[in-house]
């Protein structure tokens, strides 16, 4: 079926190249026991586990990270746009990566045992309902057993579209109608003031990045009196904080999970790939607002994670995008934790 021209679709982004793509692929695995039985808990029926979504423990947290998609995107100059392709060539080789690879989109839900937590809300539906034939978040979370309505708090690591647009949905109702919602109070002053408009489409990214990250913004205004806002570095909740890391946007922040001995950064997008991130901290992605200061708060992140031995998850990394970063001579290395068959 051909699309009328003034609808902006996922693929068409895509397959221009002029887009960052959204979740990422689910392979089929089995879960312990004790995730499937509160999978049957949630949704009344064993869950298909992995196909969309993959839980693990964050100490006394459980969490599930659920995909949103995915789709095909070029490294440079999307992932890398201060590379050269002389800089890039040896790194892809070195790797076995193609010059265009798939891009993902890992949303975080995260039970308390107070709360039900979902970090980030993906592209919603202002590039299309759908990527390719794999099911969007609203999907994956049905399979997982998580009601939007079940939702507690909607944490946002910043404003870009493939972070907010899930928050309100094209017919204008709130997706997640019961949550609160969680913002680094800059940040929201940011998208909610006068300046973002002029200064996303005057900057390098895609024009339809652009033009739905401004849409995405607008749809602000109507949470507000469901928002509660946080200084950059404050507690969010009990075991929950921002970390700050600006740079990506002007008040970009990480999020930190923490529950008895154990701790999970949420990278946010101080890192959108494992090679092109962390084996090269200073190449830059095509939507950082500052990449000087984007690339101070990359490596401070990554040190961090890296000398503390904390899990991590990466937003944009290969589902689930959970492991370990590990320094390796002058730049860092991306050990993902095996799956749980």
């Amino acid at each position: 079926m051909i699309k009328p021209p003034t609808i902006l679709t996922r693929r068409s982004v895509f397959r221009a190249g002029t887009g960052l793509a959204v979740a990422a692929m689910g392979t089929p695995l089995l879960t312990p026991a004790s995730a499937l039985a509160e999978g049957v808990r949630q949704a009344g029926a064993e869950p298909l586990n992995g196909d969309g979504f993959y839980r693990f423990k964050i100490g006394d947290f459980q969490a599930t990270v659920i995909s949103d998609g995915y789709g095909q995107i070029p490294i440079r100059p999307i992932l890398a746009m201060n590379a050269s392709e002389a800089e890039l060539a040896p790194v892809l080789k070195a790797n076995f990566m193609q010059p265009v690879i798939q891009i993902t989109n890992n949303i975080l839900v995260v039970d308390t045992g107070r709360e039900r937590i979902l970090v980030d809300s993906g592209f919603g539906e202002k590039l299309g309902p759908s990527f390719g034939s794999f099911p969007g978040l609203e999907a994956n979370l049905g399979r997982a057993g998580i009601a939007p309505e079940s939702i507690d708090l909607v944490v946002t690591s910043h404003g870009h579209l493939d972070h907010i647009g899930g928050l309100v949905t094209k017919s204008g109702a709130l997706a997640f109608p019961k949550a609160q919602f969680v913002f680094v109070d800059t940040e929201w002053n940011y998208w909610t003031g006068s300046r973002y408009e002029s200064e996303v489409n005057s900057s390098p990214m895609p024009d339809g990045f652009k033009k739905g990250t401004i849409e995405a913004a607008r749809d602000l205004p109507q949470i507000a009196s469901r928002s509660r806002f946080v200084k950059q570095g404050g507690e969010i909740t009990s075991g929950v904080h921002y970390i700050a890391a600006p740079g990506h946007s002007p008040s970009h922040a990480t999020i930190l999970f923490a529950s008895g001995k154990e701790q999970l950064m949420h990278m946010g997008d101080i890192a959108h790939h494992p090679v092109t991130s962390l084996q090269r901290p200073n190449w830059s992605p095509i939507f950082d607002y500052d990449p000087a200061q984007a690339i101070k708060s990359r490596k401070s992140i990554l040190n961090r994670v890296a000398t503390d031995r904390v899990m991590a998850m990466g937003y944009h990394f290969p589902f689930p995008g959970i492991g370990h970063v590990v320094r390796r001579e002058a730049a860092y290395h991306w050990e993902a934790t095996p799956w749980i068959w």
